[in-house]
């Protein structure tokens, strides 16, 4: 493996509910700094359709970010998201390549 492309210092952040509360008596959500590690970011556009009405997977991928799994081993896409250089990425998936547990890849959508 090939450590030397872990070369941009990313943000990972969990969401959780805050202490405030909207006009609408609902908790806001906050963002907690959990990990700043080195990754490699990798530029892919593509989406992905399956299935039939009932059983339809849709999503869009913009970017590819993965690292050492040992950094960070598990990333949740409705619990996490990345931030790098003033960018905010939402998390698809991810996969653990043959369950190697040498690299997690992280496929992500740039919020805009």
């Amino acid at each position: 493996m090939n450590r030397g492309k872990y070369n941009r210092l990313i943000a990972i952040y969990e969401r959780k509910q805050g202490d405030e509360v909207n006009r609408l008596g609902e908790r806001m959500e906050d963002d907690i700094l959990v990990a700043e590690i080195f990754a490699c970011i990798e530029t892919r556009v593509g989406g992905l359709l399956t299935g039939r009405p009932a059983d339809t997977v849709m999503t869009s991928v913009t970017h590819k970010i993965s690292w050492d799994y040992f950094n960070f081993p598990e990333i949740l896409p409705d619990k996490h998201i990345i931030k790098y250089n003033g960018h905010e990425f939402k998390v698809n998936y991810s996969i653990d390549d043959g369950f190697r547990n040498e690299e997690l890849q992280v496929f992500v959508t740039e919020k805009i």
